[in-house]
């Protein structure tokens, strides 16, 4: 519950309090990935944070302040530098594809109706989103689970728990459509099919990691839920893929 809290309301606070949450999930996220790679022997550098910190502050930039994007130029550099100096490009590629882009995309969420003006209202509905996905299908395949959808990469994910999360999903597309009059009512249905796929995607791949590294969480900063990468494991995938769906939507619908 805290951490609903500390992490609705940074986004609800402003865009100053978004980046400083986001940073710090990104600090605490890199540290439980390096945490990782050590079990695994690969050595990832200083440059591998900082380039994917870069992009982060960069692209908030951007849109909040209408930045150079040419600025971009930099974390690619911190980011090529990094394997030239230490290697582990797998290092290096999962903490800026897997967690800064992801992050990044999240904060563009804020911008995404348009306009120099941040509104939290569309990056809180896309967690809400998330959230929601994952607590209805953790309900239903605990309560109704009989079909395990990857029996060795998690085996307590099932089809029936899958199925529940969109269902509650999409309704809670439809119920926003009625409540916030932000997008068309098959815009959010849609949005709402995104996230649940793209939310089981990010949810296997952190179970394969971990299974590939022999651990049962990432870290044990959240009593109950692991580390931040057990509990953000749906968003680094969402994130991106919904901030593409709703440009699209906002163009063409």
């Amino acid at each position: 519950m805290i951490l609903v809290v500390l992490f609705t309301g940074s986004i609800l606070l402003g865009p100053v309090p978004f980046l400083i949450m986001i940073l710090a999930l990104f600090v605490l996220g890199t540290t439980e990935l390096f945490r990782l790679f050590s079990k695994g022997g690969l050595r990832p550098c200083g440059l591998h944070a900082a380039s994917g910190a870069a992009m982060i502050i960069i692209i908030f930039a951007g849109l909040h302040g209408n930045a150079n994007p040419l600025w971009l130029v930099v974390p690619a550099l911190l980011w090529v530098g990094g394997i030239f100096i230490q290697g582990s490009e797998f290092a290096a590629s999962l903490v800026l594809f897997w967690f800064s882009i992801p992050l990044a995309s999240f904060i563009a969420l804020g911008w995404v109706l348009g306009g120099a003006t941040y509104r939290p209202l569309i990056p809180i509905l896309v967690i809400a989103l998330v959230w929601i996905n994952d607590i209805f299908a953790y309900l239903t395949g605990s309560l109704a689970g009989k079909h395990p959808m990857t029996p060795r990469l998690s085996p307590g994910k099932t089809w029936e728990g899958f199925a529940g999360g969109v269902l509650f999903t999409l309704l809670a597309g439809w119920f926003l459509y009625r409540f916030t009059g932000t997008f068309s009512a098959a815009a959010w249905i849609i949005s709402g099919g995104v996230i649940s796929a793209f939310a089981v995607l990010g949810d296997l791949f952190e179970s394969g990691l971990k299974r590939r590294y022999k651990v049962k969480d990432t870290g044990n900063l959240l009593p109950g839920h692991g580390g931040i990468l057990d509990r953000f494991d749906s968003l680094m995938f969402v994130a991106p893929a919904i901030l593409i769906v709703l440009v699209i939507i906002n163009l063409f619908l």
